[in-house]
């Protein structure tokens, strides 16, 4: 309708591919897309659609004009065009490509109200509801999605990641997010139900400009749920920062956590860790940040600070090399490289009524002063770090033997980390002597997969400062 001031859209279909073209068919009202294309760039499509829309002038205004005239030809023509944009979509692609996303087979439907696009999605690596509105001023893009399955392989995460990369400095492209997945695949990792709800807002904290904030990351699987908070903003510049550092090296990702476990085995097993741990339930909650994006977890500059509290497991008699620190952490090196009046505590996995402490994380490196194992022979304290980059340790493992029942309650104290494990050894020997002489230490060094073990000689405390140790010779 060409009658009014500006042209009005009463019917129409654009159709692209030449199945769309044979099959076009014009609709009551509305403008309809169909399009059947071997390969989709939305990117391209949705610039062009900004342009359009008026969101950026459009490449419309004739060369001659200039000034004053050229801008008001091309809002002009940009109004006028208005009426021929789609209100409603027919799409079919063998594949389709979207913000460093790659999909294949997709078959869609949807429609446009506005700035707000709504569509219904069937494809290899998703299928479900989306919606999506368009950034408008100072409101920001918007995704929200409903969806009954969504796979991220390496090749695809790796897209968002590299898309990421690109908003380093400050992630203005980046949309919020309103996003459940009944069945979410990473890597080839399925990890159940997710819920996601981010924003992209001005950041009110030191180092300003924009943040994306994670109101909720929530993860729901048979053996565990997992929830957090956080955001991905730029850094506090360093008092000491080195001279010339640009903002985009202190981008960061930060966290808070909590990881609610139901089977500890059949979680580690969900990640690859098969016959580590049997059983065992309870409870991680802690921060961590590391620079760089949220889908690069970023080792070298990994720093934070997490408690553990797990109840009634049992490390399985397994190769360190599948568990890795956890290898470490059953002690399995003990017997079979040492002869031990307690050989049948460790050597068939030890089984703990609780593993517990608290861990701080700087530079990649995990350190703990207070960690607890209680069995039922033997109790097992240490303190010391592990090399998460380079998989080495620093451990000193004291083993305490069962001798009564008042050895259990004693043990099953909680190690304050402001005391440590040295403090807590002098006190616990001082109203147990007889303890102290069946206890046995060891250092243990070198890597997870191949831990050194050397026993440590304890002297009287008459001899030497309370909980003092020193090496075999």
């Amino acid at each position: 309708d060409v009658g009014g001031a500006q042209p009005r859209g009463l019917a129409g279909v654009v159709a692209r591919g030449a199945a769309a073209v044979e099959s076009a068919a014009l609709p009551e009202r509305g403008v309809v897309a169909s399009i059947n294309l071997p390969r989709l760039d939305v990117n391209a499509w949705t610039a062009q659609a900004g342009a359009l829309s008026g969101a950026a002038p459009p490449p419309l205004a004739n060369a001659k004009t200039t000034g004053a005239a050229s801008a008001d030809a091309a809002s002009r023509s940009a109004a006028e065009l208005q009426a021929y944009l789609p209100t409603a979509f027919d799409l079919r692609t063998a594949e389709l490509n979207y913000q460093g996303r790659n999909l294949t087979s997709v078959v869609a439907s949807g429609s446009r109200d506005g700035p707000v696009w709504g569509a219904t999605v069937e494809s290899a690596e998703l299928a479900g509801k989306l919606e999506y509105r368009q950034a408008a001023g100072a409101t920001g893009a918007r995704v929200m999605a409903r969806l009954s399955r969504l796979r991220l392989t390496s090749a695809s995460a790796s897209e968002v990641e590299n898309l990421l990369q690109r908003q380093q400095q400050q992630p203005v492209a980046l949309p919020a997010l309103d996003i459940v997945i009944d069945d979410f695949e990473l890597r080839g990792k399925k990890l159940g139900r997710v819920e996601i709800d981010a924003v992209n807002r001005s950041a009110n904290a030191p180092g300003g400009g924009r943040e994306w904030r994670l109101n909720k990351l929530r993860l729901t699987l048979p053996e565990a749920e997992f929830n957090a908070t956080g955001n991905w903003a730029l850094a506090p510049a360093p008092v000491n920062a080195a001279p010339g550092v640009a903002p985009t090296d202190r981008r960061r990702t930060a966290m808070t956590f909590t990881l609610d476990i139901a089977d500890s085995g059949e979680l580690l097993k969900r990640f690859g860790m098969i016959d580590v741990v049997r059983r065992g339930k309870g409870r991680l909650e802690g921060q961590i940040e590391w620079s760089g994006s949220p889908l690069e977890l970023d080792v070298p500059s990994l720093r934070g600070q997490f408690n553990v509290n797990v109840e009634s497991g049992q490390f399985v008699k397994a190769d360190p090399g599948i568990g890795k620190l956890l290898g470490v952490l059953s002690l399995q090196a003990l017997p079979r490289r040492l002869t031990l009046d307690f050989r049948d505590v460790f050597s068939e996995g030890f089984a703990f009524d609780f593993v517990r402490g608290d861990v701080t994380i700087a530079r990649g490196s995990a350190q703990t002063n207070n960690l607890q194992m209680r069995g039922v022979n033997a109790a097992v304290l240490m303190a010391g770090s592990a090399d998460i980059a380079s998989e080495t340790q620093a451990l000193r493992v004291v083993v305490v033997p069962e001798i009564d029942a008042g050895t259990a309650s004693l043990i099953a104290t909680v190690i304050n980390p402001a005391i440590g494990l040295g403090t807590f050894l002098a006190q616990l020997f001082l109203r147990r002597p007889l303890m102290e002489a069946a206890t046995r230490e060891f250092l243990i060094d070198g890597t997870w997969t191949d831990p050194k073990v050397t026993p440590v000689e304890r002297r009287p405390r008459s001899a030497q400062g309370a909980g003092e140790t020193k090496p075999e010779r």
